[in-house]
């Protein structure tokens, strides 16, 4: 095992070798609790295409739906993005990526064919059907057995290695949920109510939500409405915690390379609403101390991640609160944020170091991408200058006006002038 220091690549963990041939399938739904994701989101489709912008020159990018072709254009002209991609123009939710791939993998196998080169697969999620299309194309995974993903992700077991590592953690109790039985609701309602003696409110989390999925907060025991929103997510087992006066919640993301060796990515701080994650901002935001603790710590969680045979990335949540910093969560797989982090990495390459960066979903009227990029005028990023703004993920934007930004700047100042000039233009963050 190899600890490279500083903060690496996310495409360099992947593969630093010319004869790779690096194989983006970054589909959301095959992740834990697909389901849930197509009925919050009927889109859920587009966001394969997040990985364009990341992708080297030689790479591969499948996409479940169509190609934005205004968009691709933009990303070769200022030097981004792949020559080889896949679009299936699918456009459901009741198959994942790795369906379409296993039920029609002859073009993937073709341009595998045509580059002579060792598949590299990566996924979203690593799970049983991404190990099947690994299997199918011949090609090596940047990702890991399902059960070791699963073990990690799910939060109640991860909550468990955390304490096995002599990491605290915050408080509270775990119920099974049982929906069969009619007496469930009442008690998750007396275990909920044992926590607000002592605590003015509690935080309800199901083990395997994602990006604020099946959590709530409860202040009082009455939880009708909670209970209903639970059992249509089909959760299985819930952390039933204290809710902490959190002060901030970064994210810190490792990648575990195909040799076992550990990666840093980085740190960000996460922007939410209500509950829900809406981006990140990455600048000199921690003190060192803190700084410190959470990379002491999630080096502990990596290393034996790595020892149980882990390989691909992973972010470790963290909250920060008066009593302490603990981690909440890992989410054992590519993050969203893991795309912010590669297509900053790129622009470093063109205009030198990128000390601030922030990340956010936005909407606006919906538009063609040349529209959008007629509306931002000189603040969409030109390849060749900071203080910009970076749009991607852009499948949506013609049908709903949402996209993905990055505002890439010298400082924290230019950082608010830019995302008060997007909101001028009516581009808010969402």
């Amino acid at each position: 095992m190899k600890i490279i220091p500083g903060h690496s690549k996310f495409r360099t963990s992947i593969s630093d070798s010319a004869s790779d041939l690096v194989i983006f399938a970054s589909d959301i739904l095959s992740e834990p609790q697909r389901e849930v994701f197509a009925r919050l989101n009927p889109y859920s489709y587009a966001k394969c295409a997040r990985a364009l912008p990341v992708a080297n020159e030689e790479d591969l990018v499948v996409l479940t739906g169509d190609l934005d072709k205004e968009y691709y254009q933009w990303l070769r002209n200022l030097g981004f993005g792949p020559k080889y991609v896949h679009a299936y123009g699918y456009k459901g939710t009741d198959k994942i990526l790795s369906d379409l791939i296993l039920s029609d993998p002859n073009p993937i196998k073709k341009i595998i064919k045509e580059s002579g080169r060792t598949p590299v697969f990566v996924p979203f999620y690593s799970g049983a059907k991404e190990k099947e299309c690994t299997d199918l194309l011949e090609a090596e995974l940047f990702g890991a057995e399902a059960g070791v993903c699963s073990k990690y992700f799910n939060k109640g077991s991860f909550k468990e290695e955390c304490r096995k590592l002599g990491l605290d953690v915050v408080g509270g109790i775990t119920h099974e949920l049982d929906h069969e039985d009619v007496l469930d609701y009442e008690v998750l309602e007396e275990l909920i109510s044992s926590l607000l003696k002592d605590y003015g409110r509690v935080i309800i989390r199901g083990e395997q939500g994602s990006a604020g999925s099946s959590t709530f907060e409860a202040k009082t025991s009455d939880i009708g409405s909670i209970y209903a929103e639970i059992k249509k997510n089909q959760d299985k087992k819930l952390l039933i915690e204290p809710m902490l006066e959190v002060i901030a919640s970064p994210n810190d993301q490792w990648a575990i390379d195909r040799k076992g060796n550990i990666h840093h990515l980085g740190i960000t701080a996460q922007l939410f609403e209500g509950l829900k994650h809406a981006g990140n901002l990455k600048g000199q935001y921690f003190s060192d101390r803190t700084y410190n603790q959470m990379t002491q710590n999630s080096l502990k969680v990596v290393e034996k991640m790595t020892s149980d045979g882990y390989c691909g990335v992973l972010g470790i949540d963290y909250i920060i609160a008066e009593q302490g910093i603990y981690p909440t969560e890992n989410n054992a797989r590519v993050n969203g944020s893991t795309y912010t982090h590669a297509l900053v990495n790129k622009v470093e390459q063109q205009i030198g170091k990128v000390q601030f960066w922030k990340f956010f979903k936005a909407k606006t009227s919906p538009c063609s991408f040349t529209e959008l990029v007629n509306r931002m005028g000189s603040l969409i990023y030109n390849g060749t200058s900071i203080n910009h703004v970076f749009p991607y993920d852009c499948d949506m934007l013609s049908v709903n006006g949402t996209f993905a930004t990055v505002l890439i700047a010298e400082d924290m100042y230019h950082i608010d002038f830019l995302e008060q000039a997007l909101k001028y233009l009516e581009i808010n963050r969402i």
